[in-house]
């Protein structure tokens, strides 16, 4: 399994030559087998996915924040008629997963439909477990306003969860604990130092020591925190790692690929 971080930021896609090392793209992750491409979210990192082949593409939405859809008009595959690529998502409220993409591309947002474009595009509710190629996709909720989905992606033997835009919550943070169980990779929100999170409860992010938590709680091997704040510098971000940073703990970096 191969996992390609290509957008490690949140909220908003930043840049500048203090944002370079961790990256100005937003959130996405691709995790590929010999056969599969899988994106998990497509912020503004999917603009840059490299060259998959003719592997079967698909896109694992955690949920239709502007974040995590912002690349999704500028997704090279998306121009290439006949590319089949197949779209994922929780229930969100009321919306099906059609219906939340759909919000992002319409006017006066967008003035393409998604079904504009030349792609071979079809819209999955995502109902668990999911058997994509060789994969096993389960979910559970997020824990952020207006919902969300935390994905574990497992295939021959090794597992990567995805866990971004997570509150952690003691009387909720039992479940993904659970679920992270003895996972080899956990990406994990920690958009937040200790004195922000006090600033800013309910927004949907945690911290370094939660994911640290939750890493150690649920026998987690290797953990890359991720959705950094748009006002963090490379700088800031490598104070804030050089406390916890080992061979298996570190902040998430662009391009940075993980070989499982």
């Amino acid at each position: 399994m191969k996992v390609t971080i290509l957008g490690a930021r949140g909220s908003i896609p930043t840049e500048g030559p203090e944002m370079l090392e961790f990256g100005g793209g937003t959130s996405c992750v691709l995790v590929e087998s010999d056969d599969q491409a899988i994106f998990l979210d497509a912020g503004t990192g999917i603009i840059n996915a490299p060259n998959v082949g003719d592997k079967e593409i698909s896109i694992l939405m955690t949920h239709p924040h502007l974040d995590h859809v912002l690349g999704l008009p500028f997704f090279p595959y998306i121009f290439e008629k006949g590319r089949k690529i197949g779209f994922y998502a929780g229930k969100n409220g009321i919306l099906n997963t059609y219906e939340q993409l759909g919000t992002v591309f319409s006017n006066p947002l967008w003035p393409c439909r998604i079904e504009d474009y030349p792609s071979d595009i079809t819209f999955h509710d995502a109902e668990f477990p999911l058997q994509i190629g060789g994969f096993t996709v389960t979910g559970i909720p997020s824990v952020h306003p207006g919902g969300g989905t935390v994905y574990r992606l497992e295939e021959n033997g090794k597992s990567v969860i995805y866990a971004t835009d997570y509150e952690y919550e003691e009387d909720k943070v039992g479940e993904l604990i659970e679920f992270a169980k003895d996972c080899d990779l956990l990406f994990f929100d920690a958009q937040y130092t200790d004195e922000e999170l006090d600033r800013r409860r309910g927004y949907g992010h945690s911290t370094v020591a939660q994911g640290l938590d939750v890493m150690k709680r649920s026998g987690t091997k290797n953990i890359r925190f991720v959705h950094h704040d748009p006002r963090h510098s490379d700088d800031f971000l490598r104070k804030m790692e050089a406390d916890v940073k080992s061979e298996h703990v570190a902040f998430a970096r662009k391009d940075e690929v993980i070989i499982l």
